[in-house]
């Protein structure tokens, strides 16, 4: 079963003439799909437009049946979808554990589950920042909070952009386990993007590669998972792509422990 097909859909920013996507027809199927490719190869964009926060600028999306163009309103949208923005930041006036409990109490699960709170808390090891606000946290522990917010939702569908770059490997393997038996407890679906190839590797049903230079690619994990197509999309030779996403892990660390510091 397909969650979101796409007609023929072009795209551009209002602010440029040159378009992002152009003559994409594209169907996204009930799992655990990554996006991976180049930066600016167009993975947030066919988020957004999958989530219908954006709108093609020709063509129609459809999402579980819906045409985007009808769930304006953003209450009504967020019970098919809910949504993680790259490096999202926010400022609140109540605490993060206050805001846990209303996200949960007015989201769209049927029925709650007392032990659902404690466990995402525990997942996240948002322990020590349950008193503290949104704009008062590192980057690594709001990036965890909107994690366990998303799925207090209760939506029927996650997307996140690039969900944990921010996380040590330990946590980001953690909560990637979870998001993942989440998701297959309730036949839902999980659309994200991701830097770290060896993530979509493990955890991913599909795989969507985009291109600067083609139109995305999907196919199941183990077929599209090839030296060969993933040359085709960075550009680059497959070792080199892994040293430097090996490198791009150690430059995160260092600007951790900076930050800690």
């Amino acid at each position: 079963m397909n969650e979101v097909i796409m007609n023929n859909i072009s795209f551009h920013y209002p602010e440029s003439a040159n378009y992002v996507i152009e003559d994409l027809s594209l169907s996204l199927p009930r799992g655990v799909v990554s996006l991976v490719g180049q930066n600016g190869s167009g993975k947030t964009t066919i988020l957004l437009l999958a989530a219908g926060i954006l709108l093609p600028t020709s063509g129609r999306v459809y999402l579980q049946g819906l045409d985007t163009a009808d769930l304006r309103v953003e209450s009504e949208r967020q019970r098919f979808v809910s949504f993680i923005y790259q490096n999202m930041e926010f400022e609140t006036g109540e605490s993060i554990g206050d805001l846990l409990e209303y996200v949960y109490e007015n989201g769209f699960h049927e029925k709650k589950d007392v032990d659902f709170i404690p466990t995402l808390i525990r997942i996240c090891e948002l322990e020590s920042v349950l008193h503290k606000k949104t704009q008062e946290v590192s980057k690594g522990e709001l990036q965890r909070a909107i994690i366990a917010f998303s799925l207090l939702y209760g939506s029927r569908i996650l997307m996140m952009d690039e969900p944990i770059f921010a996380l040590e490997d330990y946590q980001k393997r953690r909560v990637m386990d979870f998001l993942v038996e989440y998701v297959r407890e309730r036949d839902i679906s999980l659309y994200y993007s991701v830097h770290e190839l060896n993530i979509s590797e493990r955890y991913s049903d599909y795989l969507l590669i985009t291109s600067r230079k083609a139109l995305p690619k999907l196919g199941s994990t183990g077929e599209m998972f090839s030296k060969q197509k993933i040359e085709e999309a960075y550009g680059v030779p497959f070792d080199l792509l892994k040293k430097k996403e090996a490198l791009y892990r150690q430059i995160l660390f260092k600007i951790k422990q900076n930050g800690n510091n």
